[in-house]
């Protein structure tokens, strides 16, 4: 059984001029100074000893010749198997606890947190959404700036080398549900074009909708309409296979209200 001992101010310098000078001698005492960390996000260290997108380097503490006797570098945390890394940063140094994380592991936490940075579509109509008119065409959009693709990697340090995943969500059509009974679902290729008045009334739109009843059939006298966004979600690894998640979903729900123009006919 390996024995946890205190390393030295005077040992942690050696060791952090030795992998890199720039690095500020802030102390570490693994005995104290230890955390407990899950998966990393964001550009992962080119290699091993290479510095992550914060500038910091991680070395397994195993590996770190400097400490006056060896470290006991693994431990079981909820009986999940964790090694012990030394962080060296521009500003700081800590030593983290890491767990041993699969392709699979590592993929999860990529596609959870490259969802989280999905946008909900703004919806965009003209006429507005409670200025409908019964066989006139509703053009529809969103703002190209939430139509984008998103791309997350997740990573951890090994004793060789850095484990990654990255996950890719590509936006691949537009989904509007109009709320109007016997409704079709309209798809369009993309974020729809904005309506400016100088198009007129006439121009027609690839993403338009044309309502044929009055919202006041319902009970609230508006359609419950959905604006989606449906994304295309692929991940690669470089300790597993790539794999195509599949699709997702993003919607924003909108009260449509549509009116009936009536004819006057005058002799």
């Amino acid at each position: 059984m390996r024995i946890l001992m205190r390393a030295s101010l005077l040992c942690l310098a050696a060791m952090v001029s030795t992998m890199e000078a720039a690095h500020a001698d802030t102390g570490f005492d693994p005995s104290t100074d230890t955390i407990s960390a899950g998966v990393q996000f964001g550009r992962p260290p080119s290699g091993k000893g290479g510095a992550d997108s914060s500038g910091c380097t991680w070395i397994p503490a195993g590996e770190a010749a400097t400490f006056d006797s060896s470290v006991a570098d693994e431990k079981l945390i909820n009986g999940k198997p964790y090694r012990l890394f030394l962080k060296i940063c521009p500003t700081y140094n800590n030593g983290i606890w890491v767990p041993e994380a699969s392709n699979v592991n590592l993929g999860v936490n990529a596609v959870a947190k490259v969802k989280e940075q999905l946008a909900k579509p703004s919806i965009g109509s003209a006429p507005g959404t409670d200025q409908g008119i019964v066989n006139v065409g509703m053009w529809l959009w969103t703002d190209p700036a939430e139509y984008t693709a998103h791309s997350i990697t997740a990573w951890v340090p090994t004793l060789t080398g850095i484990a990654w995943s990255t996950t890719s969500a590509r936006p691949v059509r537009l989904l509007y549900s109009s709320g109007e009974p016997d409704g079709q679902p309209l798809v369009c290729r993309g974020p729809g074009r904005k309506w400016e008045p100088g198009f007129g009334d006439e121009l027609a739109s690839d993403c338009m909708y044309t309502y044929r009843h009055s919202s006041e059939i319902t009970a609230s006298d508006t359609f419950a309409a959905r604006l989606s966004i449906v994304w295309s979600i692929t991940s690669t690894s470089n300790v597993g296979p790539g794999a195509n998640i599949g699709e997702y979903t993003t919607s924003t729900d909108q009260a449509i209200t549509i009116k009936e123009i009536q004819a006057v006919i005058t002799n």
